[in-house]
């Protein structure tokens, strides 16, 4: 399951990003075409690093990492 934090594979054929990886930074849960904003290490073209994509167009290969929680010491 595609989630923020997560790391995923591109599979939009006409992305500039095709088949490289990038760190999902929010999924909007209002229903639009493209929910998922995935974020990338390298520019495009028009000098951005970021893109919408449908989720049935992101493949995830590493699920986002667990925060745990520590307690202070006293």
């Amino acid at each position: 399951m595609v989630s923020r934090g997560s790391v995923v594979k591109i599979l939009r054929e006409e992305s500039y990003w095709f088949n490289q990886k990038g760190t999902v930074s929010v999924i909007d849960q209002t229903g639009i075409r493209y929910p998922a904003v995935v974020r990338f290490e390298n520019v495009n073209y028009a000098g951005t690093n970021t893109t919408n994509f449908a989720l049935n167009e992101l493949i995830e290969i590493e699920a986002p990492k667990v925060k745990s929680k520590v307690k202070p010491s006293n």
